[in-house]
């Protein structure tokens, strides 16, 4: 649906987009405008050390099946 490409749109302007996925090659993932993730723990310590400790990241473990909060 059209709805749900506008709201992928409006969520990667504002923000890096990672994907971890045994089921779609990199270049698949970087061909949706999203960036590959091999190591979750290890990506999120990168972005941590990247953005600060006042930075806020947000993982959904099932995607769209997820209703993100904040905690």
């Amino acid at each position: 649906d059209q709805w749900e490409a506008q709201i992928q749109a409006r969520v990667q302007q504002l923000a890096e987009v990672y994907v971890y996925s045994s089921h779609l090659s990199d270049e698949q993932v970087r061909g949706m405008l999203m960036r590959p993730c091999h190591d979750i723990e290890g990506t999120l310590a990168q972005l941590g050390e990247r953005y600060g400790p006042g930075s806020r990241i947000c993982v959904l473990p099932e995607g769209p099946q997820t209703i993100p909060y904040l905690a």
